[in-house]
């Protein structure tokens, strides 16, 4: 976007576009994001001084359209930086923050679910990239062809980050034993939800690897938290605020651990946009919250919960070895259907959102 004019006073900086709209600056803000090899380290672009270095009486001296974008001196220090135009118009401050749901999905996706070959994401950049914004749009994505090999799920994991490593070990195992520690290594089926919601800070992101499947059953089955959630704040707007103002107690106990944390079933950002869903029944600890908010709370958690378990909203995967799905932990709930008869066995770890989000941002940048 072209910048067509500029305006100031010493304290604020107007800048014209092309396409009509007009964005004011501070000149304290622009001093703190002043850019050059001065102000930014050159080659991880982090600041170089500190807000108290800076004068406290900053002002725009001067501001002139130039071939790189706009050229700014300061007083009283006579510091200069050229913004890009890109840069500001990125960064415009000086505007009605959209807010925007998120696109959601319910059953219908299993219909529409890119299937990823994993060879060539792990040998393509743009393939590579398409499955993660996958689960970056949709909070899910599946690979085929991943090796049915134990182990295998960390180095998936790899490709984008690192396997974020909790009191089930490196990796977990999803089979049946004599003496599980987690119902998930039973046969019985498990109704939907988040893990480790007991956990600060929560694993972003879950990898599960099907290595053997013969059993009757056992389909997974996996539900988009943010539908049900904006569902609920349209239909029910006093029962999403309860969720998402008050915080619940979580906790995980056995001989060797003991984890405990407090946090909203819906977490919404400053915008008001639901950021991430926690729900964990069988991890839910006993509510300690108000007398007078208990049954409001009681009940807006029982439609909630509802919500999350109706039919229209599952996608049911059966997962046959080699298929291994990545999933937002903050976002889509898992369960699975009970199985028996043969043999049924997946291998899981955790990771963390930020790795997959800076994976996809160099991805971008290496393709531009």
């Amino acid at each position: 976007m072209t910048i067509t004019g500029v305006d100031h006073t010493p304290e604020v900086l107007t800048v014209r576009w092309q396409d009509g709209a007009a964005t004011r600056f501070h000149a304290i803000w622009l001093r703190d994001n002043a850019q050059g090899a001065a102000f930014r380290h050159p080659g991880n672009d982090q600041r170089l001084f500190d807000l108290t270095e800076m004068p406290d009486d900053i002002e725009i001296a001067d501001a002139q359209i130039v071939a790189e974008g706009l050229e700014i001196r300061f007083a009283p220090d006579g510091a200069v930086s050229v913004f890009a135009a890109a840069y500001l118009r990125e960064h415009a401050y000086d505007r009605a923050p959209a807010t925007p749901d998120q696109p959601v999905w319910g059953a219908e996706l299993g219909r529409r679910l890119t299937r990823h070959a994993y060879d060539a994401v792990r040998d393509n950049p743009s393939a590579r990239k398409a499955w993660l914004d996958d689960v970056t749009t949709d909070g899910i994505a599946l690979l085929t062809g991943v090796p049915a090999v134990e182990g295998k799920v960390c180095e998936v994991a790899e490709l984008f980050g690192f396997v974020r490593e909790t009191n089930y070990g490196r990796l977990f195992e999803v089979r049946s034993e004599a003496q599980p520690i987690n119902l998930a290594y039973t046969p019985v089926g498990l109704n939907v939800h988040t893990d480790n919601p007991y956990r600060s800070p929560v694993p972003g992101l879950q990898l599960l690897h099907c290595l053997t499947n013969a059993a009757e059953g056992g389909d997974s089955v996996f539900v988009d938290g943010f539908r049900c959630a904006q569902k609920l704040r349209t239909e029910a707007p006093d029962a999403f605020a309860l969720l998402s103002r008050h915080r619940a107690p979580f906790r995980y106990r056995n001989a060797e651990t003991d984890l405990s944390n407090r946090t909203a079933y819906i977490e919404t950002d400053e915008t008001g946009r639901i950021a991430a869903i926690r729900y964990n029944n069988r991890s839910a600890a006993p509510l300690d919250l108000p007398f007078d908010v208990m049954g409001d709370f009681y009940a807006a958690l029982r439609r909630f919960s509802r919500a999350l378990h109706d039919p229209d909203g599952e996608m049911r995967l059966r997962l046959e070895p080699g298929d291994l799905v990545t999933f937002d932990n903050e976002r889509v709930l898992h369960g699975r259907t009970g199985f028996s008869g043969g043999a049924r066995h997946l291998q899981g770890c955790y990771a963390d959102k930020d790795s997959l989000h800076s994976m996809a941002a160099v991805l971008s940048r290496k393709s531009a």
